[in-house]
């Protein structure tokens, strides 16, 4: 947004982390109550009401209305714990796309369908998914709808041993629906998902920044491991795919600290972490300044290596 892009936010974890950030608990409560609806253009306003007809075999996506996050910049799509009665049909579905049968093809584009409706309304430039830290059918779909897609890695073992679990999932993913293409008529071929999502880079998240002279760095001994796990799991997988899969320049795209306490002060304000001058203490705003920072360099990185 800052950087003059207009950006349409999609939430696609039924944890709905995203749409509560930027929804009171009372707005939220209320919009997940109704979300459950007849699939009619009042049926509910989360990305399950509109994907619910189709999931049913009851019609098409149903219309839903973004929420604004900034003045004529930013919109998202409001996530929903039933997101996950969506994902209980997918797998059927996957299997009727390899026997090349409509319903299958219209429940594995269906989330496709809302997010690119609201993209050309709103003229986005980019479309953002928050997903889940999971290889599931939900991710499955929403990845191979994606141009590129970011792997953020947290210091610790269990991001770790997932990025395995990333690179091999993404790589059968991008072979079964290359499958599935080929199977289809042109026709249903072009209503289809690309299936080519190639690989931005990774992000690791959340570390911790020790001082002193005798001070530890247990960040800079995971990083050590993460670098060659994401060579070796990730990007060489895909590129024995397609080397089109993975862009050039070095496999790290940054990193964002951990703010503590910022973070839930940004949650609370709806606001940035970069941007809660104003909203806390001065004594915090150094930190303030270098989350600001921090994310506009994380923002012209991508912007650099996607041509945006």
């Amino acid at each position: 947004m800052s950087a003059g892009k207009r950006v349409l936010l999609v939430d696609a974890d039924p944890q709905c982390n995203l749409t509560s950030f930027y929804l009171e608990e009372s707005t939220l409560e209320q919009l997940l109550e109704d979300s459950n609806g007849n699939g009619s253009s009042d049926g509910g306003g989360t990305m399950w009401s509109a994907v619910k007809p189709v999931a049913e075999g009851r019609g098409g996506i149903a219309r839903i209305q973004p929420y604004r996050v900034a003045e004529q910049t930013c919109w998202f799509l409001p996530g929903d714990v039933l997101l996950s009665e969506y994902e209980e049909v997918l797998p059927e579905a996957w299997t009727e796309c390899f026997a090349r049968r409509t319903r299958g093809y219209d429940i594995t584009t269906a989330l496709s369908q809302v997010v690119n409706k609201s993209a050309h309304a709103f003229k986005a430039d980019v479309v953002l998914y928050d997903v889940g830290p999971n290889v599931g059918a939900l991710n499955r779909v929403v990845l191979l709808d994606c141009d590129y897609f970011i792997t953020p890695v947290a210091a610790d073992l269990f991001s770790l041993r997932a990025l395995s679990t990333v690179g091999r999932a993404i790589t059968k993913w991008i072979r079964d629906w290359e499958t599935v293409r080929s199977l289809a008529s042109s026709e249903d071929r072009a209503r289809l998902l690309n299936g080519k999502p190639a690989f931005l880079g990774y992000i690791t998240s959340a570390f911790k920044v020790n001082s002193g002279r005798n001070a530890a760095n247990p960040h800079a001994e995971w990083e050590a491991r993460i670098a060659p796990r994401v060579r070796d799991r990730i990007v060489k997988e895909l590129e024995a795919v397609d080397p089109a899969l993975v862009l050039g320049g070095p496999n790290k795209l940054g990193g964002v600290k951990h703010f503590h306490s910022l973070a839930p002060e940004a949650q609370a304000h709806g606001v940035a972490i970069g941007a809660l001058r104003g909203f806390v203490n001065p004594g915090h705003y150094s930190q303030v300044d270098e989350a600001a920072r921090e994310f506009a360099s994380l923002a012209k990185e991508i912007i650099k290596r996607t041509g945006i």
